[in-house]
């Protein structure tokens, strides 16, 4: 006869058993489940980082990405390079490469719209691609059929995109800029001033600014006007910071006019504290990402004739306009590196949070959110 203890033991070790097998079971049931929703939908989870245990300790190892830049533009690369020194404080260990070569070794590839090569390179599985444009409708290089389904990101200026990335970011002083506004409006000699290179755009910016031109003075700088604006430089040009000393307004109007659409040509005025009042032919929501009080939205009244009555109503009043500048004075663009890399940290912090994306049927979704027009 067996002893009474015997049988517990024996009773003990089974059920143990049981459950290990249970457990065991079920882990692999979940795992065979994930590992067929994978291949169903081309689902990419890619885990921030690993967490090992050594007895009491646990130690904390950030995964390795690698965001490559497919044949981007040439001025992306200096802020390519202030990136790789800065990092993303959020994924530390996410880094950016331009070289080719590591194509097949990358988590993800950004491909700029308007230099995508005519048909796409192979796609490794579980690879992130991302469709990069700071176009407008009017002006974006629609990719051919090839690249249907290819994308699983956009990338562009448009609040709606999965990484956005603007042509500015305007933030609040912490200390006021201090300024003689009275000397300042004093030197004022002219009213408007608009600078461009292109003409004959959707937005019919040349003839909107001739029209104001009937009601107050405005000079029309560059290849669309009269008078020449000597040498640019590749971010400011020595003619736009002669005018602002002399000019009340700058009239910063974009070649379309569409949502979230403002260029550099705007926010340059912030970044290099140029004392003359921007005039701006919309978007819309201008103000959601301008300050209120530092600019004039020229869609915002009925016509050019009212504008101009605005304009040369604050023009001719040293508190009002000056009203306008010390608004101004209070911001400052945050400038084009620092929002590459913020952009660049979203992008990053998708690769390190198990990003998920059904790519099938996602191209034609894709384009509309990144051109369009509302």
């Amino acid at each position: 006869m067996v002893p009474q203890n015997r049988l517990k033991m024996i009773s003990r070790k089974h059920i143990t058993t049981f459950t290990i097998v249970l457990i065991t079971s079920a882990l692999a049931s979940l795992l065979w489940m994930n590992i067929l929703a994978l291949k169903d939908k081309k689902t990419m989870i890619i885990p921030m980082r690993n967490v090992s245990s050594r007895g009491d300790s646990v130690t904390v190892v950030y995964k390795k990405y690698k965001i490559l830049m497919y044949a981007g533009p040439s001025y992306l690369k200096p802020f390519i390079e202030n990136f790789k020194k800065t990092k993303c404080p959020s994924v530390p260990n996410c880094i950016i490469s331009e070289n080719l070569t590591e194509m097949h070794d990358s988590h993800a590839v950004i491909f700029h719209g308007e230099q995508l090569p005519g048909k796409p390179p192979d796609k490794p599985d579980r690879q992130l691609w991302v469709f990069h444009s700071m176009e407008t409708v009017h002006f974006i290089h629609k990719p051919n059929k090839l690249w249907d389904d290819k994308f699983d990101l956009t990338m562009s200026f448009r609040k709606n995109s999965d990484i956005v990335r603007p042509y500015g970011k305007i933030l609040r002083r912490e200390k006021e800029l201090k300024r003689n506004y009275s000397e300042v409006f004093r030197k004022k000699q002219y009213g408007g001033v608009w600078m461009s290179g292109h003409c004959q755009v959707p937005s019919r910016r040349k003839e909107f600014a001739q029209e104001i031109g009937k009601h107050m003075h405005v000079d029309l700088f560059g290849k669309c006007g009269t008078r020449p604006c000597g040498e640019r430089t590749t971010m400011l040009s020595e003619c736009l910071k002669n005018v602002s000393r002399v000019y009340k307004f700058y009239f910063s109007f974009e070649n379309t006019i569409c949502t979230d659409y403002t260029t550099e040509k705007l926010f340059n005025l912030y970044l290099y504290d140029l004392e003359i009042i921007p005039v701006v032919n919309g978007p819309a929501n201008a103000a959601d990402y301008l300050p209120k009080g530092t600019f004039v939205n020229a869609l915002e009244f009925p016509s050019a004739i009212e504008l101009a009555k605005k304009l040369l109503e604050s023009g001719s009043n040293e508190e009002q306009y000056t009203q306008f500048l010390k608004g101004k004075y209070n911001y400052y663009d945050a400038g084009k590196g620092v929002v590459f890399s913020e952009a660049t940290c979203q992008f990053c912090n998708k690769l390190g949070n198990n990003y998920t994306t059904n790519s099938q049927h996602y191209w034609t979704r894709m384009l509309k959110k990144v051109v369009e027009d509302t």
